[in-house]
């Protein structure tokens, strides 16, 4: 089985833009349900800091990940939550 783990500090008055393009991204794997993928994600309370946990078996690399447009947008928003690539 491969994890991964993200833990992310957004920018200030990014939080709720990034909560909300990761329900979203959530939302879309839950009807397409790439198999084999376990997902999960958080915020951490009073905080602008998301945590988000995905598996998948080994054989497999990331399904449906890459096929996904909305895990592309979510990936490529990131930086300007956290002002990082």
């Amino acid at each position: 089985m491969s994890v991964m783990v993200l833990r992310q500090k957004v920018k200030e008055g990014t939080a709720e833009e990034a909560a909300a393009a990761t329900r979203e991204m959530f939302a879309t794997l839950d009807r397409v349900r790439p198999e084999g993928l376990r997902y999960a994600s958080t915020r951490i309370v009073d905080s602008s800091t998301f945590v988000a946990l995905w598996s998948w078996p080994t054989a497999s690399r990331t399904p449906g990940r890459q096929s996904l447009s909305t895990c592309g947008t979510w990936r490529g928003s990131r930086t300007g939550w956290t002002g990082r690539r």
